[in-house]
């Protein structure tokens, strides 16, 4: 399977660990990936003009003729909203102005968790899969199933908005299924799809860091072992912010927050290094210090047996 990809601005900056994380799944899961051309920013959150946005997602779009795929889920959520204004016809006559390549047909946009999921399910999303594909089961992929982990599934408020594409707007349940895929627990997270504050976070950090507790408690609670993120902005809020949230509230948290992809990543038999989790701010060894401990305690009692 080929998909065009789309890394987003921040995979080379504050999202590194998710975009080596993600070439690394997708080589696992033998998905091919052509970084599109001369990309540019997706016209996210922060163009406050809606043509321009409009405009610069689809110079993304059209710089390829492969389904496009993305890791962000604020870029997955603007490549698709775009696509929905460029069905109105004046629309995208005048985004076509001001394009060197013209926007003609809507195009296939993926996020990874569709990828991953389409991969471990043996069938190929975004392209048609082969025969050999189509008879692969999850077991064939998963080496180190995550037995004996809990997860807190963490949607925040762009993967499946605007509605019609990856989910349920309001009850999702993609993350909950590959998580329990992957052999792991998800938790009872009741906040899983409350905004991270990423926008608000700079003119409002009292507000963002009440909010950001609230959801980092949560899923303590819930008894998650760590947290898994599907955006970069989500992941950077609750774990690169969860120290400085200690040390400004005096309470212990702790918790690691880990990509989509770092987490079947684990599941596919990938060592930590390959899949960036040494750059996370909250240290991910106890995380790695269960998962070594379960299975050396499940071949000790196979042993026994």
């Amino acid at each position: 399977m080929k998909l065009a990809y789309y890394p987003g601005c921040v995979a080379r900056s504050t999202g590194r660990e998710y975009e080596i994380s993600t070439r690394a799944v997708c080589k696992a899961l033998g998905v091919e990936l052509e970084e599109i051309d001369d990309w540019n920013c997706c016209g996210a959150t922060h163009v406050s003009n809606e043509m321009v946005s409009t405009a610069l997602a689809a110079r993304n779009l059209v710089r390829t003729s492969l389904p496009v795929m993305a890791s962000c889920s604020i870029c997955y959520s603007r490549l698709r909203a775009a696509m929905i204004r460029l069905e109105d016809r004046k629309v995208r006559e005048k985004v076509n102005q001001a394009l060197e390549k013209k926007y003609e047909e809507e195009k296939e946009v993926l996020h990874v968790i569709q990828t991953i999921t389409g991969a471990l399910a043996g069938a190929g999303a975004g392209n048609d899969a082969d025969d050999q594909d189509r008879d692969r089961g999850p077991g064939d992929l998963i080496v180190r199933p995550l037995s004996g982990l809990k997860v807190a599934p963490y949607y925040g408020c762009l993967l499946t908005r605007p509605g019609g594409g990856i989910d349920s707007p309001e009850n999702p349940s993609i993350l909950e299924n590959l998580i329990r895929t992957l052999g792991a627990e998800p938790t009872d997270f009741r906040l899983k799809m409350k905004c991270c504050c990423g926008p608000i976070f700079m003119p409002e950090e009292d507000a963002a860091a009440e909010t950001l507790i609230r959801i980092l408690r949560n899923a303590k609670e819930s008894g998650a072992d760590f947290v898994v993120a599907l955006c970069p902005l989500c992941h950077l809020m609750l774990d690169a912010n969860q120290p400085l949230l200690e040390k400004k509230l005096g309470e212990e948290i702790d918790l690691p927050i880990l990509y989509v992809t770092q987490m079947a990543g684990l599941a596919l038999g990938l060592r930590p290094e390959e899949l960036g989790m040494e750059m996370n701010s909250v240290s991910t060894r106890p995380v790695l210090e269960k998962l070594a401990a379960i299975e050396a305690g499940e071949e000790e009692g196979a042993e026994v047996c």
